[in-house]
């Protein structure tokens, strides 16, 4: 399941952005964020979280205008100053931000085939040949080594310090609260299980930090959404422990779905005490 992260509601300003959507017939939705959203690892056809979504009968009519995929924070936010306004704004991050990498220092030294992403990730699969896995497990541990001699020199962290991701949130949210009446921002979550011990611990800390900051911002118009341990299981992810399964695009999207409808009753059973009030 998804943790929703939600302020008290007594706070009126922020759910007065929310009264615009009460009059209108069909809210327009625009999804942006990491390569989570996109189709990566999914079949030709298959749902993913933007299409079950719309394909949900919930209580309203949603009409997506635009869904942009493979974006980290900083690339962010020059795309949500371009986009125009819209009734919902779903962001959704994905773990890049967090997860050490080699220092660009370091790049030039490596040779071309070092240098992608998940050269450093523990194999998915093992040969059934025998000297193919004797290479491949002494290419491993020969790789694992290189990153703990790195590491205490500063030449295997993320890209962002930690001291960098409060302005990083502050600058996305000041500019999201800009251009839409509701914004939820799902914060993802891997597996993990092709990483090591250090790097498991270098991205807790910073997946902690991102949903403290996240927790400072949150309203009734700005909700935040992680997943909890129920949705950690294998069968949502595929086979990279990253990216979501079929399934997992499902059952992201549904909850994604009721926390929009969560807002929207939120917003009429104010609007209805605000009318007798009167």
């Amino acid at each position: 399941m998804l943790i929703p992260l939600l302020l008290n509601l007594g706070g009126g300003d922020s759910i007065k952005h929310l009264i615009p959507l009460l009059s209108l017939r069909t809210l327009n939705l625009k999804i942006i964020g990491g390569s989570i959203i996109s189709n990566y690892g999914l079949k030709v056809g298959a749902k993913n979280i933007t299409s079950t979504i719309l394909a949900r009968n919930s209580s309203i009519n949603l009409e997506k205008e635009i869904s942009v995929s493979g974006l980290s924070f900083s690339q962010a936010i020059p795309m949500l100053d371009e986009l125009s306004h819209t009734e919902i704004l779903i962001m959704y991050f994905g773990t890049s931000v967090g997860w050490p990498r080699i220092s660009r220092k370091m790049e030039n030294h490596l040779r071309p085939e070092m240098l992608t992403s998940t050269t450093f990730h523990i194999p998915l699969y093992k040969s059934i040949i025998l000297s193919h896995r004797i290479k491949a497990k002494i290419r491993h541990l020969e790789r694992n080594l290189f990153k703990f001699i790195l590491y205490p020199f500063g030449l295997y962290k993320p890209r962002h310090s930690l001291e960098d991701l409060p302005n990083l949130i502050k600058a996305i949210e000041h500019i999201a609260d800009r251009k839409s009446c509701l914004i939820i921002w799902v914060q993802h979550n891997s597996l993990g299980y092709r990483r090591l011990w250090l790097e498991r611990h270098v991205y807790k800390r910073y997946y902690k930090e991102i949903l403290s900051e996240l927790d400072k911002e949150k309203s009734p118009h700005f909700r935040i959404l992680s997943p909890g341990k129920d949705f950690l299981v294998q069968e949502n992810y595929s086979l990279d422990g990253v990216h979501l399964s079929e399934l997992g695009h499902e059952r992201m999207g549904v909850m994604i779905d009721n926390e929009i409808e969560q807002a929207l009753s939120e917003v009429r059973s104010y609007a209805k005490r605000e009318a007798e009030q009167r």
